[in-house]
C-alpha cells in the first residue's frame, strides 16, 4: 500500500513537533524561563573568565603543574564545604543564598579585572581569588541545583527541567569559550574578566525575580497518601539524620556516587589540560583553545538536550554507564590525535558524555529525597561530582609535567574505563528508582 508523500511529511512534522514540545516543556513556565535566561547570560561571562584565567596562568608560568595548582585551589573548598552548602540550602532561603553568592562572585571578577588592567596579577593572587570563588561555588551549586525543581509546577517534569537547566548552562559553555578565544587573541584577557563582572547583573535580577513554589506543600501532600520519590518507607526515615544517611547509603544512590567519583577524578582531566593539549599536541593558539572549549560546550548541549528529551522514560541509569565507556574512548582518541578536526570531535564527545552524567545523575539523585532534604543530598552528591576536582587537577598537572600530556590522557582514559565497568556491574540489577532492583 503506497503512502501519500504529503501525509508522510505531515506525520513526520507532527512527530518532530511533539518531540520538541516534550524536550522544551519546562520552558513554557515563565518562572523557569526567566530564571534560565538570567543564569545563561551570567554563565556565558563565567565561562569567558574560566578560559581567560587558564590562558593567563599558562602565559604567566608556562607550566601544566601551575594550571593544576590553580584548579586545586579553586576546587578544594568544593570538597570541604559543598555538603555544608547543601545544609544551608535546606535551612535558609535559597534565593537569598544565590543572591549573596553571585554578588561575591561579581566582586571577585571585578578584582581580577582591576589586577589584569593594572598589570599586578600574579600567580599568588590568582590562587587566592580562586579559593574565594571555590568557597562561593560550594554554597552556590547545591542551592542552585535544589532550586530548579521548585521553579516548575509539576514535579513529574523534574527530569525535563534539570535537563533544560543543564542545556542552558552548556549553551553558555559553547558560546563563552568561543567569545573568550577571540577576545583574548585580539584584546587580551582583560575584556573577559570585565564582561564577566557585568554579566552577574543578569543573574542577580533573575534570582531576585523568581517565585519558587513551597516545597513543604508537596511534602504534606505526599504525607496524605501519595508515594514519595524515594518510596514510602524511606520517606518516613528522612525526618531524621539517620533517615537521610539511610537514603545516601542505598544502592540506588551509592552507585551514582561511585560513578561521579570516577567522572570527577578521571573524566575531567582533559579539561584541566586543555591549554597544554593546544600548545604541546596541536601547536595552536588562544583561538584554537577557545574553539576547542566551545566544541566541548556544543557536545555538552547535545548531551543535556538528549537527557531532557528522555522525559520520564526508563533506562537512564544504564545510559549513564554507557556514557562513561564512550567518554573513556574519546579521551583516548584525544591523547593520540594530532589533527585539530579530530580533536574537536573527541572534545565534543567528551562534552556530551560529561553532560549526560551531570544532568542524568542530578535528575536521578533528586528523586531520592523529598524537597526539604534535597539540599543536603545534592551537597553530598556535589562533593563527589565537583569536590574531587582538586585531586583531578593535581594528578593531571603532575602526570602531564613528568610523563607528557599524551600519557596523562591515556592514564585518565584507563581510570575512566575502570570506573565505568565497576558502575555497570554494581548497577546491573537496579532501575531508575532509588529502591529499584
Amino acid at each position: 500500500m503506497s503512502s501519500n508523500p504529503i501525509s508522510v511529511l505531515k506525520r513526520l512534522r507532527d512527530k518532530v513537533a511533539k518531540n520538541l514540545s516534550q524536550t522544551f516543556k519546562s520552558m513554557a513556565d515563565p518562572n523557569f524561563r526567566n530564571y534560565s535566561l538570567g543564569m545563561f547570560v551570567s554563565s556565558c561571562g563565567t565561562w569567558m573568565q574560566s578560559v581567560a584565567l587558564s590562558w593567563l596562568v599558562y602565559r604567566l608560568t608556562g607550566s601544566a603543574a601551575a594550571l593544576g595548582l590553580v584548579t586545586f585551589a579553586n576546587s578544594l573548598p568544593l570538597l570541604l564545604l559543598t555538603f555544608v552548602g547543601g545544609m544551608a540550602a535546606d535551612k535558609f532561603d535559597k534565593r537569598k543564598i544565590l543572591f549573596t553568592t553571585n554578588s561575591i562572585a561579581m566582586v571577585q571578577a571585578l578584582i581580577l579585572t582591576i589586577m589584569v588592567a593594572t598589570g599586578t596579577a600574579t600567580i599568588g593572587w590568582v590562587i587566592a581569588l580562586s579559593v574565594v570563588l571555590g568557597i562561593v561555588t560550594a554554597f552556590e551549586v547545591p542551592t542552585r541545583q535544589s532550586l530548579v525543581p521548585l521553579l516548575i509546577q509539576d514535579e513529574k517534569d523534574t527530569h525535563n527541567a534539570i535537563g533544560l537547566s543543564s542545556a542552558t548552562f552548556h549553551v553558555s559553555r559553547m558560546i563563552g569559550p568561543a567569545l573568550a578565544g577571540l577576545a583574548i587573541a585580539r584584546f587580551g584577557e582583560l575584556v573577559c574578566f570585565a564582561l564577566n563582572t557585568v554579566s552577574f547583573l543578569a543573574a542577580l535580577f533573575a534570582i531576585w525575580s523568581v517565585k519558587p513554589r513551597d516545597p513543604m506543600a508537596k511534602s504534606k501532600e505526599g504525607q496524605s497518601g501519595s508515594a514519595s520519590p524515594a518510596g514510602g518507607e524511606n520517606k518516613g526515615k528522612q525526618g531524621s539524620a539517620a533517615g537521610f544517611w539511610a537514603v545516601f547509603r542505598s544502592p540506588g544512590v551509592m552507585t551514582l556516587i561511585i560513578l561521579a567519583a570516577f567522572f570527577s577524578t578521571f573524566g575531567m582531566q582533559y579539561s584541566v589540560l586543555m591549554p597544554v593539549i593546544v600548545d604541546k599536541i596541536l601547536h595552536g593558539s588562544s583561538e584554537q583553545f577557545g574553539f576547542l572549549s566551545a566544541a566541548g560546550g556544543l557536545g555538552s548541549l547535545m548531551g543535556a538536550l538528549l537527557i531532557a528529551s528522555f522525559g520520564s522514560r526508563t533506562g537512564l541509569r544504564r545510559r549513564l554507564g554507557l556514557a562513561a565507556v564512550v567518554l573513556s574512548a574519546a579521551v583516548l582518541l584525544l591523547a593520540f590525535s594530532q589533527v585539530f578536526a579530530l580533536s574537536v570531535v573527541a572534545i565534543m564527545i567528551c562534552g556530551a558524555c560529561l553532560s549526560m552524567h551531570w544532568s542524568g545523575g542530578n535528575s536521578l539523585i533528586q528523586q531520592c529525597a523529598e524537597p526539604g532534604k534535597r539540599g543536603r543530598l545534592m551537597g553530598a552528591y556535589s562533593t563527589f561530582t565537583l569536590g574531587l576536582a582538586p585531586f583531578t587537577a593535581l594528578i593531571a598537572g603532575w602526570t602531564a609535567e613528568h610523563f607528557g600530556v599524551g600519557s596523562a590522557l591515556m592514564f585518565a582514559s584507563a581510570g575512566m574505563f575502570v570506573g565505568a565497568c565497576i558502575y555497570l556491574f554494581k548497577s546491573r540489577k537496579l532501575d531508575d528508582t532509588c529502591e529499584g532492583d
